[in-house]
């Protein structure tokens, strides 16, 4: 059986090993579908008793309360884990657009 060695350079641990990620995604998850809900439950029992403007507000200030829990739990993340995986991701994105020019041609 032959060994391979791994791609990784910096032998940083996996974004989804490290510390706090586990909660950020629970989060995510759990705040993502409770916006959901909110939302069905907002149409189908409280829009009727407001405009067209009032409810295009409440909707996008949902989204803005969304942003912002969701936001300030992954900006921390991103701070202190983010350059650990900077070069990684940005060659991926690069070869993943490099590949996409040249299909065009």
């Amino acid at each position: 059986m032959v060994k391979r060695k791994s791609k990784r350079r910096n032998h940083s641990p996996l974004p989804m090993k490290t510390l706090g990620f586990a909660w950020r995604v629970s989060l995510s998850i759990i705040v993502g579908c409770g916006w959901f809900i909110f939302l069905i439950i907002w149409l189908l029992f409280y829009a009727g008793g407001f405009n067209i403007y009032q409810n295009i507000a409440i909707f996008l200030v949902s989204i803005l309360i969304v942003g912002a829990i969701l936001g300030s739990s992954w900006a921390s993340w991103g701070l202190k884990y983010g350059y650990k995986y900077h070069d990684e991701w940005w060659n991926q994105d690069k070869r993943y657009y490099s590949r996409r020019s040249r299909r065009r041609k």
